[in-house]
């Protein structure tokens, strides 16, 4: 690929939180989950050694246009081999099919992250094409007021993004099978940064969302502002590989039973987790696992842990990762979050729909002043 094309191609990844962005906005909102910005979560995972995941912000966004197949017959059937060098032009400038092909793979394993894995569809295929046009528009836009970053704004954002390999003939290879060069890689941050400041500055509105407007929501919306039913637990693991032999497992069995038998008869359980546990995660802790949410924790795990009363002890639970001894220190059940504990959240989400209302609208009007061919 020439050195024409290529900024185009890695500009798409770069915008990729504009794009996918875009693309889960326009699926079905699971009203529970749109309804909940303050819904508690677990601050570790009951999976041993893994740490809770933090929550994901959404960002503004370019739009999904409407579909319509009827007005577009070759869409309904169109797959990869049967797509045209370019798929689109936007004021004369190319989209091509590699461009498209890769944007495509990218959201596609992006939503696999997310738990919603997607076919890669006709309508998929254009959905993701109407994203390209969004950010090919703001790109020319921002082009064409003069909006830019400074030089010093680019390099560090270029060095940031070296800083992310390990090395720098890690980085030099990467570089290469990419087909990129270091001036190729400084081009393509100049145009992301471009339309980062142009929809910063020329989209967004900087208006802050009142507290009048975070009440408003938190009152339409309380009764799905709450935290899940949690538990605080405590474990000991006594690990077993998956290539364990009927003796190792029988020997890992009878130590997990042994350390129950000595916290029944009184030991600390704190000191034995700390001494004996496998989990590398909770044993610095005394085996505490912090609050774990219903559905957190292996199905084997959670059973026992529900049967128990707070302070008791559960019989040896065999698990994907060996033999726990469980603790129930203290149950919550499910109860609606205070105002206070949210509004923030609530203020940014609401901030976001906004900024993610403009960056629509912004295209829209670009669209409509610019001469969009689309080949699909």
């Amino acid at each position: 690929m020439n050195q024409k094309t290529m900024p185009r191609s890695m500009f798409l990844v770069l915008g990729l939180a504009l794009l996918l962005a875009a693309w889960t906005a326009c699926k079905p909102a699971d009203k529970k989950t749109e309804a909940t910005p303050g819904a508690a979560s677990s601050t570790a995972s009951a999976t041993p050694g893994q740490p809770g995941q933090p929550g994901q912000t959404p960002a503004a966004s370019s739009p999904t246009f409407n579909l319509n197949p009827a007005a577009n017959p070759a869409a309904a059937t169109m797959t990869a081999d049967k797509m045209p060098d370019v798929v689109a032009k936007v004021n004369g400038q190319a989209i091509k099919k590699d461009d498209l092909l890769k944007g495509a793979q990218v959201v596609q394993m992006q939503l696999a992250q997310r738990g919603q894995p997607v076919a890669l569809t006709p309508d998929v295929y254009r959905r993701v094409l109407d994203e390209l046009i969004g950010i090919t528009l703001l790109q020319q836009e921002a082009k064409a007021q003069h909006i830019g970053p400074t030089e010093q704004e680019l390099d560090k954002q270029v060095a940031a993004r070296k800083k992310q390999f390990p090395s720098e003939e890690v980085y030099q290879k990467a570089l290469k099978q990419t087909g990129l060069t270091e001036a190729l890689l400084r081009q393509q941050t100049r145009d992301q940064l471009a339309v980062q400041k142009y929809v910063e500055t020329q989209v967004i509105s900087k208006a802050p969302v009142s507290d009048q407007a975070t009440k408003d929501f938190y009152d339409k919306n309380k009764d799905q502002i709450h935290s899940p039913d949690r538990m605080h637990l405590r474990h000991i693991l006594v690990a077993v590989k998956t290539t364990a032999t009927p003796a190792e497992r029988e020997k890992a069995k009878a130590k997990a039973e042994d350390l129950r038998k000595q916290i029944v008869g009184g030991a600390d359980f704190a000191k034995l987790a700390a001494a004996n546990s496998d989990d590398p995660t909770s044993k610095v802790r005394g085996g505490d696992l912090d609050w774990v949410a219903q559905g957190q924790a292996p199905p084997a795990m959670e059973k026992a842990a529900m049967a128990l009363k707070p302070n008791e002890i559960s019989p040896v639970v065999e698990s994907p990762y060996g033999y726990q001894i469980i603790q129930l220190l203290e149950r919550q059940a499910a109860a609606q979050v205070p105002y206070e504990q949210v509004k923030d959240r609530i203020g940014m989400m609401l901030k976001q729909k906004q900024a993610q209302e403009s960056v629509q609208a912004r295209i829209k009007e670009l669209k409509a002043k610019s001469k969009v061919d689309v080949y699909l």
